[in-house]
């Protein structure tokens, strides 16, 4: 595996998801980016350490519980 070169090539690496919308919110073209999780704006994810949420963060991922 390549040394990454940006912090962006980094969590690439460690199998971070992104939001598509993610350069339009970096760029201030929009103030509510898609969730990564559950793909809607604004967010409808569960509260965050559910198992609702665990279940979901693992789907995303393509993990089986």
């Amino acid at each position: 595996m390549s040394q990454p070169k940006t912090a962006k090539e980094l969590l690439d690496q460690l199998g971070a998801k992104w939001s598509p919308d993610f350069d339009a919110y970096a760029a201030g073209e929009t103030s509510s980016p898609r969730c990564v999780l559950c793909t809607k704006s604004p967010c409808t994810c569960p509260e965050f350490g559910t198992p609702e949420y665990l279940a979901l963060l693992d789907k995303r991922h393509g993990r089986r519980p």
